[in-house]
């Protein structure tokens, strides 16, 4: 069944909106997507990856069936795959930009909840609501560990930043940071369950301002997935935000209705950037 969205965006106070995002809908084999891309040092990044990374994607995971009876297409492997996939496109081309990266699959009460960068997914539980990404800033431990141990710096400014420039530790393209900056993406693997109502996919924009349990609030107040979220995007503007905001909310009661199991479950996480850290 299709999964019924809203998106909100606006460049906000900043010079340029280098924001993207994408939907895809493929009602023939049950897929659903709702991805969106941040962009730094220019848009282009942002607009390839949300261009060529579900393909990628599909096309993989298409591979990867033949031969098996399932008709599951959810594959981690074949996301982690399209996410460096599109890491080398983007730098084949010379963008000399980066986009930090949030994709939320759905398939058959499956999901595939993955990010490299501060875009952040966030789904409603119960009552309150449940991070389903991480986000990569430099001064995080085990991303600090990382970053050292392939011989870069974490500098500290105002904020943490990978070589006293980039304050993201993960994000397609960069490439004169590589290999610090990692395309790498953090992938959640789970199941839906009947109690999971909203979604909620944001640039930093909207979560430098609001938690996540906030975002849930208010996107659960809408009175639908678009006036959802523009109040999203209205109270990220009045908190102060000075960011480009793009807030995709998925409205997932019926799809959860249907597919969903009594609770939602994280079956693994595949994240192979902190392997032997």
């Amino acid at each position: 069944m299709t999964v019924a969205y809203g998106i909100a965006e606006t460049i906000g106070l900043r010079l340029h909106m280098e924001d993207a995002h994408a939907i895809w809908d493929e009602e023939q084999i049950g897929f659903f997507s709702a991805e969106v891309y941040d962009g730094h040092g220019g848009s282009l990044a942002a607009v390839i990856a949300a261009e060529v990374l579900t393909p990628y994607f599909l096309s993989r995971s298409r591979n990867g069936q033949r031969g098996k009876a399932d008709g599951e297409i959810l594959s981690a492997e074949a996301l982690r795959e399209a996410y460096l996939d599109t890491d080398r496109y983007i730098i084949d081309q010379r963008t000399g930009s980066g986009a930090a990266a949030a994709v939320l699959y759905l398939h058959k009460g499956r999901f595939l909840a993955a990010n490299a960068g501060d875009v952040r997914i966030v789904i409603g539980q119960g009552k309150g609501a449940l991070t389903l990404t991480r986000d990569h800033k430099p001064d995080l431990p085990e991303e600090k560990a990382r970053i050292e141990a392939l011989g870069g710096r974490v500098i500290s400014f105002d904020v943490a930043r990978v070589e006293g420039t980039l304050a993201m530790s993960r994000a397609l393209g960069d490439a004169p940071l590589k290999p610090f900056v990692t395309a790498e993406p953090r992938i959640a693997e789970g199941v839906l369950g009947k109690e999971n109502d909203v979604a909620v996919v944001a640039c930093d924009g909207i979560w430098d301002v609001l938690t996540s349990e906030e975002a849930v609030a208010l996107a659960r107040s809408g009175a639908g997935p678009e006036d959802a979220a523009r109040l999203l995007q209205t109270r990220a503007l009045e908190r102060g935000s000075l960011d480009n905001i793009t807030v995709i909310v998925l409205d997932l009661k019926g799809y959860s209705a249907l597919y969903g199991r009594s609770r939602l479950s994280v079956v693994r996480v595949l994240d192979l950037a902190l392997k032997g850290t």
